[in-house]
C-alpha cells in the first residue's frame, strides 16, 4: 500500500523533485550493492524449492527410469 502511495506521489512532483528522489534511490542501492545479503541456510532452500519441484526446468532432463546405472546394458 506504501508504495502506492509513494509512486502515486511521485507522479504530483514536478520534474526536478522527481529527479532528487531518483538520485536518493540510486544512492541507496549503490549503498546496498556494496553489502551482500546474507540468507540463511532455510531461507536459502525455501528459495530454490520450486527448482527442485516435480517437473520443474531443473528435473526436466532427469532419467526417470528408476533402475540403477550398473543395470543398463546400452551404457558407454
Amino acid at each position: 500500500m506504501i508504495k502506492t502511495q509513494i509512486l502515486e506521489a511521485i507522479k504530483q512532483m514536478p520534474n526536478s523533485d522527481r529527479l532528487e528522489v531518483i538520485e536518493f534511490a540510486l544512492k541507496l542501492l549503490r549503498q546496498d550493492i556494496g553489502k551482500p545479503e546474507k540468507l540463511s541456510l532455510r531461507e536459502a532452500a525455501e528459495i530454490m524449492r520450486p527448482f527442485y519441484a516435480e517437473n520443474s526446468n531443473l528435473t526436466e532432463f532427469v532419467d526417470a527410469n528408476n533402475e540403477d546405472f550398473y543395470e543398463y546394458q546400452d551404457y558407454a
